[in-house]
């Protein structure tokens, strides 16, 4: 393996132009080239970890929180210009102490909240996202609100079952899934509910990945499940000795390609392959016609080898 990142990575987003945009566990952010070699020295705009945030358009739209100091805050950023460092948490207690908090360096626009952001997708024109109790919210990439629902009624009733983990975007609906393993489809241009359901996966719901029809259902223990266009009863289900930290589909070999702790798989309906790994996967991507692996050391290496 190649060590090519001096923090460690949360994840990689591949941007329109075959760049590869780094977010850290610290907040940091970094630009590799068409080569996985940096573009720019890496910089923190963000005064600890994002916690979610979602890509379009070479824009970065993102949520930090600080449960500490109790600040929330939403800001967008281009990703074709230079993103300055921003305030440490020790220089934004002392902006919070005087009341001088401010805007971010280098944000095309940046709004607190005050309440904490679950979950954030966006495309070319839009941006949709929720926060606990508030409701879902779309609003344009300069921050302009089109509309906005109130919370949805889900039938779970257990503690935490209602918060949204994971919202994404198939053809023109905006869908949406808790923790309770309910789901929610939504008109994305005017908000309406068109669908709603749940589904009997007996664990708590912590990560959702989805391709055309096909949607993994992952739990925090290793429970995963694959169902195909909403119908549980021809699911098919493997369980891991831990969380799946990546998943994406390839269309090539009609399989899920998976991080879980420490392994590599590769999941079709006839076969599953798996390969031990030293480190943690955190994203799976496509470089050069191979299938590759970004893991929490910050090194590169191919998927299953």
């Amino acid at each position: 393996m190649s060590k090519r990142l001096d923090f460690p990575p949360q994840k990689l987003v591949n941007l329109e132009d075959g760049r590869k945009l780094i977010l850290g566990m610290n907040g940091e952010l970094q630009i590799l080239d068409n080569n996985l070699l940096p573009l720019q020295d890496k910089k923190i705009p963000f005064p600890t970890t994002i916690s979610h945030s979602s890509v379009s358009s070479d824009k970065l739209f993102a949520f930090w929180i600080d449960l500490e100091l109790m600040i929330a805050r939403m800001a967008a950023f281009n990703l074709n210009e230079d993103i300055p460092n921003g305030p440490s948490r020790s220089e934004l207690r002392s902006e919070l102490k005087n009341l001088e908090i401010d805007s971010f360096k280098g944000a095309i626009w940046s709004h607190s909240l005050d309440s904490e952001p679950l979950a954030i997708v966006s495309n070319g024109e839009f941006i949709f996202f929720t926060t606990w109790k508030r409701g879902i919210y779309c609003i344009d990439h300069d921050s302009n609100e089109i509309w906005r629902i109130p919370s949805i009624k889900w039938n779970n009733k257990i503690i935490e079952s209602h918060l949204i983990i994971k919202m994404y975007l198939n053809e023109s609906e905006l869908v949406v899934w808790t923790k309770g393993s309910e789901w929610a489809k939504i008109d994305f241009n005017n908000g309406n509910l068109i669908e709603q359901g749940e589904f009997e996966f007996l664990h708590s719901l912590d990560r959702v990945y989805y391709f055309d029809n096909k949607i993994l259902l992952c739990s925090v223990d290793g429970h995963i499940s694959w169902i195909e266009d909403y119908d549980i009863s021809n699911s098919l289900s493997i369980k891991e000795k831990g969380p799946v930290n990546y998943a994406l589909w390839d269309s090539e070999t009609d399989s899920w390609r998976l991080c879980v702790w420490r392994k590599d798989i590769m999941w079709s309906k006839s076969s599953i392959q798996t390969k031990n790994r030293n480190e943690i996967g955190k994203s799976i991507f496509k470089h050069e016609g191979e299938w590759m692996v970004l893991d929490n050391s910050g090194n590169f290496s191919k998927h299953l080898e």
